[in-house]
């Protein structure tokens, strides 16, 4: 089966390749060339051009040497995007799944499972605000402009720990000149049902609101029961409200303010089942539950109440350059629970019923605006500060099994720290043991680009960054909670932390870094075909996990990257064709990484992978196919080879394949985590001109090779290579401004997984949703 994919692999590489080719060369036929000239404008929405501000201007995406991917909302809406887990169907080498409720994103190799306490490898922007949730991040997206995917490092302009990458989202802003908005109704599989509303609203001919708002809610599509006594898994339910505010009072000021609100509860993606029980498991009588249908015993759900988020901007166009000011202040608070075991026997579950982040940013920008100064030049200068709180009010961690005299686990030894914490206290107190771990962040940086135009067809690009980060414990405690709500403290590690290699660290470690960039840009040719080159340097701050039981706080280095890069991008016929396409190199140290288990001071802990090697190539496109013979029938895709490996990764904490925990394996050699190595995309759709409207059809397809969850890339963490066909067909009737579409999704209803979680129990997955039907409405006035 694996060949025959790998073949069908190479025949899409072949035919996308051909494709390009035939559409390109076809430019130089005179015949051709005037039949797309007296052709009316395509009325197929891929073929529309996505203006992008990765360098924090406004440029075509076809003339920025990064590798980067865009989508407008209507291409979005015409690809059946509803949120961020569904980005990587339309973005090669991008891994987006979900653990615990988080949302875990890896692109080109480079990411984090360690979702407590480390931010993000690939950062969240949202209008130019970075966003450290990575917590219930994958919600519907609202009233989207567009959404960039920047693939490698961003360490100049977006700075802070975007080692891997960062995506990028821009809602719409509020416009003067008219009053207009849509209303989206979507009903589908599940019982899944949402309703979607959007508006702008001018007041003034320089002042406007709009406004966007959202209520999804679903059963899911795992049946069984949870809790004791058993009862039905709750359904999903979401809200979510965008405010933004636009003023200008004048001709040179334009002030946006915005104010967002999401609340969220149900079991989502904490349901999962242990499919492949470890011994200590089995011990416990634990059996395989596989499928969509199980029972816990644990009463799991997932809750954000509320995630408040008020941000806003200030653009001044000077007589010599442009001053931008940006700032926000977000605050998320989340409870949930999880049946640690993932089974119906009483074992193990943890609870988190105070989880939040608090923080604050501000950034200010200095922007030649061509005014004044050499036109040879085009520069940009920052500064940027950070500073938030984030971790656990309350870790409510249940045991079961636990033999305080014999100093066994389910018949197993103790570990020996826990052992010999509890062997005090017997007999054992009713309750959970309760965690406290919090950790803060102080981050000032400077910044700046510049862009030189040599010749006419020559670019070079000099960036720098200067960042200084303070990481430290907040708080690090354990206690044992007791019926009467009162804590008996058993440890206080605030100011007790170890390394990677078990030496004692202090509580506070501040991370400096320089991070340059060069990149080189060429257009010997023509102006339709550029090429790149560039090398840079980024950095993601050290950091620590506080939340431990009976042992001191994880300290983990920052981890570093340096990469090289080269590419081309490419469009002929009038924008009918698009090619890119780019080959990378990157040597990162000290990946940081996250293990679960009990056995090595609490639930969770990090560390570091040492040195990695990750190096591949990618290639996206569009093309318009047979434009003198068929109208509007557009190709998009592309394919991504990926080789990502630890080079030195030894001394490291992980299960075996046999499913015991140890501290000193060596997984020098593994694939890193996330990281296939061929993933592919494409999407074919046809736009009919037809009584009152324009029809619509699409079917996209999706391929990812086989990949792991674990460094140790166990078997029973692994991924089998899969492939999926969406499908849709839409009619706009164009009186009434009014789109219906049908999708289905998962056509050949694939058996995957969106996440594995594992731990001294076993292996738990999260598996992707069946074979699906939706119909969405969306009326536009």
């Amino acid at each position: 089966m694996k060949n025959l994919r790998l073949r069908s692999l190479q025949g899409l590489s072949f035919a996308i390749a051909l494709c390009t080719s035939a559409s390109a060369l076809g430019q130089a036929a005179p015949s051709a060339s005037a039949s797309v000239e007296t052709k009316p404008t395509s009325r197929n929405r891929m073929l529309e051009e996505v203006v992008v501000t990765a360098q924090k201007r406004e440029q075509s995406i076809q003339d920025i040497p990064i590798s980067i991917q865009a989508f407008s909302g209507e291409q979005l809406d015409a690809m059946g995007i509803e949120d961020q887990t569904d980005l990587q169907k339309i973005t090669p080498g991008l891994n987006i799944t979900t653990q615990v409720s988080y949302v875990i994103t890896f692109l080109r190799g480079i990411g984090t499972d360690a979702f407590l306490s480390a931010d993000p490898s690939v950062a969240t922007y949202i209008d130019g605000i970075y966003f450290p949730f990575a917590s219930n991040l994958a919600q519907q997206f609202g009233s989207v402009e567009r959404i960039e995917v920047l693939k490698g490092p961003q360490g100049t302009l977006f700075g802070r720990n975007a080692t891997g990458g960062a995506i990028s989202i821009h809602t719409k802003e509020p416009e003067f000149d008219s009053f207009y908005g849509d209303v989206t109704g979507r009903v589908g599989s599940f019982d899944k049902q949402m309703l979607r509303f959007y508006a702008n609203v001018p007041v003034t001919d320089d002042l406007a609101f709009n406004i966007s708002a959202v209520r999804a809610e679903s059963d899911n599509y795992y049946k069984g029961t949870v809790g004791t006594p058993p009862r039905s898994i709750p359904r999903d339910e979401s809200t979510g409200v965008r405010a933004k505010i636009r003023w200008q009072p004048g001709e040179n000021w334009d002030i946006r303010l915005a104010a967002t609100r999401l609340v969220f509860e149900g079991g989502g993606s904490n349901i999962a089942y242990t499919t492949e029980p470890s011994a200590l498991a089995a011990t416990a009588g634990v059996e395989p539950q596989t499928g969509y249908r199980g029972a816990l015993d644990y009463n799991v759900y997932t809750e954000t109440d509320p995630n408040d988020v008020v941000y806003g901007s200030v653009l001044y166009n000077a007589p010599w350059f442009d001053v931008k000011l940006l700032g926000s202040k977000q605050k998320m608070d989340t409870a949930g629970s999880r049946d640690f075991d993932g089974s119906p026997r009483a074992l193990s579950a943890f609870d988190t019923p105070d989880q939040f982040i608090e923080s604050e940013s501000a950034e200010i920008q200095l922007l030649s605006n061509g005014e004044t100064g050499p036109s040879w030049l085009e520069w940009i200068l920052g500064g940027y500060y950070y500073a938030g709180i984030s971790g656990f009010a309350a870790l409510d961690f249940y045991l079961g099994g636990i033999d305080v005299n014999n100093g066994t686990l389910l018949g197993l030894s103790l570990p020996l720290g826990l052992g010999e914490l509890l062997g005090d206290i017997a007999p054992l107190p009713n309750g959970p043991l309760r965690m406290v771990g919090l950790v803060g962040t102080n981050s000032v940086a400077a910044f700046g680009q510049a862009t030189i135009s040599v010749t006419d067809w020559l670019n070079v690009t000099l960036g720098l960054r200067h960042q200084d980060e303070e990481r430290y414990i907040e708080k690090s405690t354990s206690g044992l909670l007791l019926t009467d709500g009162s804590t008996l403290p058993l440890l206080d590690n605030t100011n007790n932390a170890t390394d990677s290699d078990g030496n004692p660290y202090p509580a506070t470690d501040v991370t400096r870094s320089l991070s340059p960039k060069v990149s080189i840009e060429m257009r010997p040719f023509d102006s339709d075909v550029m090429l790149f080159v560039s090398w840079q340097e980024a950095i993601k701050a050290s950091t620590y996990n506080s939340v431990s039981i009976y042992d001191s706080a994880d300290y983990v280095k920052p981890e570093e990257i340096v990469a090289y890069e080269m590419g081309m991008k490419s469009t002929f016929r009038q924008g009918q064709v698009r090619f890119n396409a780019a080959a990378f190199y990157y040597e990162v140290d000290n990946l940081q990484q996250q293990f679960v288990s009990f056995f090595e001071g609490g639930v969770v802990a990090l560390q570091n992978a040492g040195a990695s090697e990750i190096y591949g190539a990618e290639i996206d496109g569009l093309v318009q196919l047979f434009p003198s013979l068929i109208d509007d029938l557009v190709l998009t895709g592309g394919i991504s080879y990926l080789h990502a490996r630890y080079e030195d990764f030894s001394n490291a904490s992980g299960y075996n394949e046999a499913g015991v925990f140890s501290n000193t394996n060596d997984f020098s050699g593994s694939q890193i985590i996330r990281s296939p190595d061929f993933t592919v995309a494409a999407s074919l759709s046809k736009t009919w001109g037809v009584p009152g409207g324009t029809l619509e059809a699409a079917a996209d397809y999706y391929y990812t090779d086989d990949f792991f969850f674990e460094p140790g890339n166990r078997k029973l963490s692994m991924q089998e290579a899969y492939d999926t066909i969406d499908a849709r067909i839409s009619y706009d009737y164009l009186a009434w401004d009014l789109r219906t579409t049908l999708s289905v999704y998962n056509l050949t209803d694939e058996r995957y997984t969106n996440g594995i979680f594992v731990t001294d129990f076993g292996v738990q997955r999260t598996i992707a949703p069946p074979r699906a039907y939706g119909l969405q409405v969306k009326w536009s006035f």
